[in-house]
């Protein structure tokens, strides 16, 4: 089925799914993508020396009212690999850097699309909880080429759902508010800053090619900005994956390796239980626990493409909220992102 039958079923089915039951695995909004029917081609915003160029978020709905039809998520059947097959985090990021070094083929341009997802409270009615979903388009120079890039969220479709039923209650006395009348953060990307965790700044090229010491030098540079991160280990592998981004990466194969071999020497990072990533795609998931000021105790989990060093999917996991979530329970999914389609282009 071709992406236009797929729209065509799509379109002709109630795009609001089911109201899922509190607590569930399925209130885990991993949501399997969104196909949105294209209100206007989003503005090639650029930016200075590839740092990405987000769209307003008055842009994510175009007047009028865009739409988006999301799939209803349903739980994966994944069998886990045999006992004692899981492999160790350190070698799984070493057989990433060791693919990040081959060539990726012909093309200057990476063109990344996919979804942004995110849980959204809203006060009034009593309070409730929505999931937003938003598209992503990027488009990144390749291998490290210097050139520029763009980011965009939500001009291609959004969409909107009730966390739970008692949520979808409060959500029909609002008056089942779109997307555009959702508070959203400032500037936020396609993976909003739970930890509050300042950008490592530096250039990757002039990191150490020693992983120890590739780490103390990215921590150093931090601290000379004022920054000491409360949990080096936490920061870092948050840090070293905000860099391999699908969706925002331009860095060379090389420096790529480099992060990956820094990855592999963190402590705490542990190998999940599981050969998919949450859209049933086969892909190898590791994890870092760490505890945030607002939003409580998160599972920051990254799922690698199997035989890639693609990160195809994100997500933060709440294991005991804090304040700024305190409405969630324990297992339910702050934010995802889902990489659906990768192709290389030589025009931008």
């Amino acid at each position: 089925m071709n992406d236009h039958d797929a729209m065509a079923r799509l379109a002709a089915a109630n795009p609001v799914p089911e109201i899922i039951a509190p607590g569930s695995s399925q209130a885990s909004f991993c949501l399997r993508g969104v196909l949105a029917q294209p209100r206007v081609e989003p503005p090639r915003r650029r930016n200075r020396a590839g740092r990405v160029v987000l769209a307003a978020a008055a842009m994510v709905l175009i007047a009028g009212g865009g739409t988006a039809a999301v799939r209803e998520m349903r739980p994966e059947r994944v069998t886990p690999p045999p006992g004692n097959a899981i492999p160790a985090p350190s070698a799984v990021f070493t057989a990433a850097a060791g693919l990040a070094g081959q060539v990726r083929g012909e093309g200057q341009f990476l063109h990344v699309t996919g979804t942004a997802g995110r849980v959204v409270h809203v006060d009034s009615a009593g309070g409730y909880d929505v999931i937003r979903v938003d598209s992503v388009q990027g488009v990144q120079p390749a291998d490290g080429r210097p050139g520029e890039g763009w980011l965009t969220i939500g001009e291609q479709g959004a969409s909107v759902r009730p966390l739970t039923a008692g949520d979808a209650a409060a959500y029909r006395r609002d008056g089942s508010p779109g997307p555009a009348r959702l508070p959203r953060e400032p500037e936020a990307g396609p993976s909003p800053d739970l930890a509050d965790d300042p950008e490592f700044d530096g250039e990757v090229g002039e990191l150490p090619d020693d992983p120890a010491t590739a780490a103390a030098a990215m921590i150093d540079r931090a601290a000379g900005d004022g920054f000491r991160p409360a949990d080096d280990q936490g920061w870092l592998f948050r840090e070293c994956t905000r860099l391999l981004d699908t969706f925002t990466n331009s860095l060379s194969g090389g420096d790529r390796a480099k992060i990956f071999r820094t990855l592999a020497g963190l402590n705490r990072v542990r190998t999940l239980d599981t050969a998919t990533d949450p859209l049933g795609r086969p892909a190898i998931g590791l994890a870092y626990t760490g505890q945030t000021r607002r939003y409580g105790l998160i599972d920051w989990q990254i799922f690698l493409r199997k035989g890639s060093d693609q990160i195809g999917f994100t997500q933060a996991v709440v294991r005991r909220p804090g304040p700024a979530n305190r409405t969630l329970t324990p297992g339910v999914v702050q934010y995802s992102t889902a990489v659906t389609h990768v192709v290389r282009s030589n025009t931008p």
